[in-house]
């Protein structure tokens, strides 16, 4: 039977596979909602569901409910369509595309550096006992049959790192890995290219804790509303908004203070960053480069700002131990 390897990256704000991102939100139902609202639409074991923009909140265990799962066979379904879609710009779904019946798949997922050991197992049964028996779904009208051979569950941060910084962490013996996300903000060290067990940390301390802080800032203020939207806008260079002057120096002004405030949780466990290189990696890293190297508290410094980084070095690493 052939087999399918995927890299699932389960992020607080989106889920990302080497080929899509999506917010972590859905919709259920128990009956079939319209194409008119929404494009993606899943149905499995009697209820409907359908992706919305508007994200769950920031949950440290993933495993008590079935969200994750939810969204881990959304995610399947839209890596397997882009695979089949990949070169082929006539590609039609309705009629091109059969369905994705009889197939293993190998799932390789990631948890964050310091949540790693205590979660693993329990992450990975909470996919395994679902799935025993084989997962039955559709997706947009398509069936999908599929038995998870195998589950890999590396940490966050490393697997991105030794994919896309590999001449770096060979060329320097310790290298700090930062990941910034949505919820949360993870340290993980390699000392020789192996995790380090002792300088690992999680702060919640992710881009939707620093949204929620301006907004209400602004709005006790101001007496204006802002967008999450806005936020991101003033902080992506060369990206321009309709805003008062107030209010964007308000937004870079606590953006300043919350890259130190990162910054200053994060040398709990690596007193000076000076004297090793760090990786930045996620979508928050991107937004806020130029405000974390403006605390000169950090000396090499080096950005993966694709934001699958994390999916593609899980589906990578996953070949790697398949292959032997």
């Amino acid at each position: 039977m052939e087999t399918t390897i995927l890299g699932i990256d389960h992020g607080n704000g989106n889920i990302k596979t080497a080929s899509s991102v999506f917010p972590c939100g859905f919709k259920k139902q128990e009956t079939k909602p319209s194409q008119i609202f929404s494009q993606d639409i899943l149905e499995y074991k009697g209820c409907f569901y359908s992706l919305t923009p508007n994200r769950f909140s920031y949950e440290i265990d993933k495993t008590k409910n079935e969200n994750c799962l939810i969204l881990t066979l959304f995610a399947i379904a839209k890596e397997i369509k882009a695979r089949a879609m990949k070169n082929k710009p006539d590609f039609d779904w309705k009629k091109d595309f059969s369905g994705f019946v009889g197939k293993d798949i190998v799932l390789s997922i990631g948890l964050p550096p310091a949540h790693f050991e205590k979660q693993r197992d329990s992450f990975k049964n909470y996919f395994l006992s679902v799935a025993r028996y084989g997962l039955d779904f559709r997706y947009n009208d398509k069936s999908f049959s599929i038995h998870i051979k195998e589950i890999f569950v590396f940490p966050q941060d490393y697997a991105a790192a030794i994919i896309y910084k590999q001449d770096l962490i060979k060329k320097y013996g310790t290298v700090y890995c930062i990941d910034i996300g949505d919820g949360t903000v993870d340290l993980l060290a390699l000392k020789n290219g192996m995790p380090d067990k002792d300088v690992m940390v999680s702060r919640e301390l992710g881009m939707s804790r620093l949204r929620e802080q301006i907004i209400d800032d602004i709005i006790n203020d101001y007496n204006m509303t802002l967008d999450g939207s806005i936020i991101e806008d003033v902080l992506t260079p060369g990206r321009e908004v309709i805003a008062p002057d107030e209010v964007v120096s308000r937004i870079r002004q606590e953006t300043t203070a919350w890259a130190e405030k990162i910054v200053d949780q994060l040398h709990s466990k690596v007193p000076d960053f000076r004297f090793a290189p760090t990786i930045f990696c996620g979508g928050g890293s991107v937004l806020l480069a130029s405000y974390l190297e403006a605390t000169g508290m950090f000396g090499v410094t080096e950005y993966i700002e694709d934001i699958h980084a994390n999916a593609v070095g899980y589906e990578e690493i996953a070949k790697m131990y398949s292959n032997g």
